[in-house]
């Protein structure tokens, strides 16, 4: 089970031409990487300045909603123990003054929910769940990795 949802991060009036292929280098990809851990982390944290640091306005709003979606059942959903287990590139390219990356994410993680006011087990267990999802990554040039789009692959 996932908590992201899926978002399109491309507009309809792009050409084709107008995207230019990207190098994606390992300081990339170690980015990418710490990313994933920072964003389960504030999202587990229901942290979303936290949150907001590291996804576009876009994402914020869906993790928002999810949180308070969570608030509204009075439970919270602690994700633990992340860790990536392989990341390949989809793609990469430059769009206007921005590039992105496409990333097929593998890791695992344990995913709990707890009842808010008792802190008891509602959903989850101790056992590491594992997943693939896309993850786009967007940034001005020059700028900071930030997720624009997460797409499940179930």
């Amino acid at each position: 089970r996932r908590h992201t949802r899926c978002l399109s991060d491309w507009s309809s009036d792009v050409c084709s031409s107008d995207l230019q292929p990207i190098q994606i280098q390992p300081l990339d990809y170690e980015a990418f990487e710490r990313i994933l851990g920072e964003v389960q982390t504030a999202y587990s944290n229901e942290d979303l300045a936290g949150l907001r640091m590291r996804v576009t306005p876009e994402m914020l709003s869906y993790y928002s909603e999810e949180l308070a979606a969570n608030a509204s059942r009075n439970v919270v959903n602690k994700l633990t123990d992340v860790k990536l287990l392989q990341g390949d590139l989809a793609e990469a390219w430059r769009e206007g003054g921005d590039e992105y990356a496409t990333v097929a994410m593998r890791y695992q993680q344990v995913d709990k929910t707890f009842d808010r006011a008792s802190g008891k087990l509602v959903e989850g267990d101790d056992r590491p769940d594992e997943g693939v999802e896309y993850w786009t990554f967007r940034r001005a040039l020059g700028g900071s990795w930030m997720v624009s789009a997460i797409q499940q692959t179930d």
